[in-house]
């Protein structure tokens, strides 16, 4: 409940007597305002319930303070959820919950959201950021939750891409042409297919049909679900491109494979799901569209692993398209959809010579375009991006791209039209003609969905915010004898805005919840990147460890001479890391900020140490981690060099990690246009990058890293960071104050 503050409601009021006690003011993630009270009450006692009997029932089960606090707070944001038709959004329906390694927060999380399901009569999506907790929850942590509550129905969600098309394999083992859009390179958006390419790697023909029929066979056995996750081997990238399930080649009820379709017999049996696993890519993707699969305004989200949602909707919510490819796709288009549109009535047929004149135009124009950025030379293979500044393409192309777009549009309307008449069914022609026609909608389909990446694109480029969006242009490398080409970018600076608009205001309830939601000890950063700032009556809790970090273990400064920003630091961290790697006998992980300094590092090591060392990239993760626990358990040393993607993720307990080496702090200098254009922006704005960005980010990683550590309540670790600034500038003591609360000992240089 909020007070009235203004000046008519305090003046001449008399102020309370100091022997009146005033009730403390109620926190925000516990706050009950608007829930309705019979629905807490029956909500708790079922809650209860079910917490106690997952405390008796669950193996090693122990409880926990913060596990049941975190629990209660999630239990009030989904009860605060917010029907469709809701305007007025301040955030009670939304929390930021910070609980640390040893919480047990999926429990927590997991139990409050099925209550308020139950209660609500709400689907909830669990979201991960990562497949390890995502296949952690769907294959171990509800199975048991299942054992304990026998009506929970769990399934899990994976983007269309992950299953095979029948159809689009029954197309290549017949050698029936599959259309260029979806195997040649007018739908290769990623640099690895380009690569891969300009190498020359081409997958065996003979060896890939054996896959597609091996694959058939098992398919039509029933001894594979068409998911490309439940094979033993994954198939080779080329292959499954070939074969796997795409919405613009998708025929729907249409398709005589649809009653068994792989991807449709997977969405049918989610669907009756209490509890859904996902994704963030694959929820914020859904979100875009107007995909049936979500139905945001119903259903109870939790964001686990929140604190890469901000990046992956910016990645989302990212356009880019090839400005060669698109000329070409266009003259492709042309002829194709003219073609098929002979097949229609009269009255229906596009006109040739208006829509031939569309086409036209719109290629004239991109050629204009690359004429511009081939004439003033602005990126080249030595010069492979060029960003422009502010987010400001110059005034002459402004236009030319409104236009552009403007004709896009048009084109899309047309073809729109002939697809969706193609696909009409038709009992006047035979079957075989009813195929072809079906076959001609989806090719149609394909080009679609291209022109309207090309629309929002070329939409966002001709636009200038009040805050802008990145926009580069970056070389595309096709391989020698290739025509030069280039990409268009476009991209939102941060998530916040488009998060806003698209997640939070759309979500009948949602909980962030991450073991490193804040960072510097604040949840500003995470709340200015995620847009949640824009809720006043958001919740946010930081749920206390159940670990003991004063007694079980040291946060360590090396005896450092030189800076990270010393030329003498890479030789001293070489001569010094020998000695500190000796004071630990069993398993230990050094982590790296740059390949070229662990490189250095292992290199100038003595060869009793070398022989103890695994350096991540020689051999697989999996491979790695597996090596290493054969050492510790056979009572040997074993030394991990990662780089920063083993700073998370990665669960060492007991002897597997007694000691974490850091080089230095893990500042992050932008190094994509997005990150150029977002500190370029904040400095314009009279802001500090450093502050706002660099700190926060670099302390983030560091709470990540550390936490390596410390993986149990008998775990006992030491943190060595071989960066004096963690003590010496004052940004560093921000950064302590967000890592564990472990004693900090500091040595003197030798």
């Amino acid at each position: 409940m909020s007070l009235s503050t203004t000046p008519s409601a305090l003046e001449g009021a008399p102020l309370p007597s100091p022997s009146i006690q005033l009730p403390a003011a109620v926190p925000a993630h516990a706050s009950e305002q608007g829930i309705d009270p019979d629905q807490l009450e029956a909500a708790r006692i079922r809650l209860e319930l079910l917490y106690g009997e997952v405390a008796a029932d669950w193996p090693g089960f122990i409880a926990r303070p913060g596990q049941y606090q975190m629990m209660q707070a999630c239990l009030l944001t989904f009860l605060s959820a917010k029907a469709p038709e809701d305007e007025v959004r301040t955030g009670s329906h939304l929390a930021q919950l910070e609980a640390g390694t040893g919480t047990g927060k999926t429990v927590a999380y997991c139990l409050a959201a099925i209550v308020a399901s139950e209660v609500l009569k709400k689907t909830v999506i669990v979201s991960t950021a990562t497949v390890a907790l995502q296949e952690q929850l769907f294959q171990k942590d509800l199975p048991r939750l299942a054992e304990i509550i026998p009506d929970l129905r769990y399934d899990i969600l994976k983007g269309r891409a992950r299953y095979v098309c029948e159809s689009r394999l029954e197309g290549v083992i017949n050698d029936v042409a599959q259309d260029g859009l979806l195997t040649g390179e007018l739908f290769q958006d990623s640099f690895g297919d380009a690569r891969r390419q300009a190498a020359g790697i081409v997958r065996d023909r003979t060896q890939a049909m054996r896959w597609f029929k091996s694959s058939a066979k098992k398919l039509n056995s029933g001894t594979w679900d068409g998911d490309i996750d439940s094979l033993a081997q994954p198939p080779d990238p080329q292959d499954w491109r070939q074969v796997q399930a795409n919405a613009h080649a998708c025929n729907g009820g249409q398709c005589e494979h649809f009653r068994n379709c792989a991807f449709f017999k997977a969405r049918r049996q989610a669907a009756s799901a209490t509890l859904q696993v996902a994704n963030h890519a694959l929820v914020l993707a859904t979100l875009q569209t107007d995909s049936s699969l979500i139905d945001a305004g119903n259903t109870l989200f939790v964001f686990d692993e929140a604190h890469h949602l901000p990046g992956i909707a910016a990645e989302q919510f990212s356009y880019r398209a090839r400005l060669g490819t698109s000329s070409k796709l266009l003259t492709s288009l042309r002829t194709v959809a003219l073609r098929h549109g002979k097949a229609l009535p009269a009255s229906t047929r596009p006109d040739p010579v208006a829509f031939a004149q569309l086409v036209t135009g719109c290629t004239d124009k991109l050629a204009m375009l690359e004429r511009y950025w081939q004439d003033a030379q602005l990126v080249s293979a030595d010069q492979p991006v060029h960003r422009f500044a502010q987010g400001r393409i110059p005034e002459a192309l402004v236009l030319e791209c409104q236009e552009l777009a403007t004709l896009i549009r048009a084109i899309a309307s047309v073809v729109s039209s002939i697809a969706a008449a193609l696909k009409e069914p038709d009992e006047s022609k035979s079957p075989t003609q009813r195929e072809e026609q079906t076959h001609a909608g989806v090719e149609l389909g394909v080009y679609l969905s291209r022109l309207g990446t090309l629309d929002k694109l070329l939409s966002a480029w001709a636009t200038h915010d009040r805050v802008p969006w990145a926009k580069w242009i970056e070389w595309a490398e096709d391989g020698a004898g290739s025509a030069p080409d280039a990409w268009l970018c476009a991209s939102p600076m941060t998530a916040a805005q488009v998060l806003s608009k698209n997640l939070w205001n759309k979500v009948s309830a949602a909980v962030c919840t991450s073991a490193t939601l804040t960072a510097c000890g604040s949840f500003d950063f995470f709340d200015r990147l995620s847009g949640m700032n824009r809720f006043p009556e958001r919740r946010s809790l930081v749920v206390d460890s159940p670990f003991d970090y004063a007694t079980q273990g040291e946060l360590r400064i090396a005896p450092m001479t030189h800076s990270p920003k010393s030329p003498g630091f890479s030789d001293e961290l070489c001569d010094k890391l020998p000695g500190l790697l000796r004071e630990h006998p069993h398993g230990q992980l050094v982590l790296f900020t740059s390949r070229r300094q662990m490189q250095a590092c292992h290199a100038a090591l003595p060869q009793d140490l070398l022989d103890q060392v695994l350096v991540q990239g020689v051999r697989s993760r999996t491979e790695l981690l597996r090596e290493h626990g054969r050492r510790v358990k056979a009572g040997e040393r074993s030394i991990i060099f990662g780089l920063q993607s083993f700073g998370e993720g990665i669960d060492l307990p007991g002897r597997l990690c007694e000691h974490v080496v850091i080089d230095k702090l893990p500042f992050t200098p932008p190094s994509s246009p997005v990150e150029e254009a977002l500190a370029e922006w904040l400095s314009g704005q009279g802001r500090d990058p450093f502050a706002e960005l660099s700190v926060p980010r670099a302390g983030m990683k560091l709470a990540q890293w550390a936490g390596r550590g410390v993986r149990t309540v008998t775990d006992r670790a030491v943190i060595t960071v071989c960066d004096t600034r963690l003590v010496t500038m004052r940004y560093g003591q921000a950064i302590l104050a967000g890592l564990p609360a472990f004693p900090l000992v500091r040595s003197a240089p030798t």
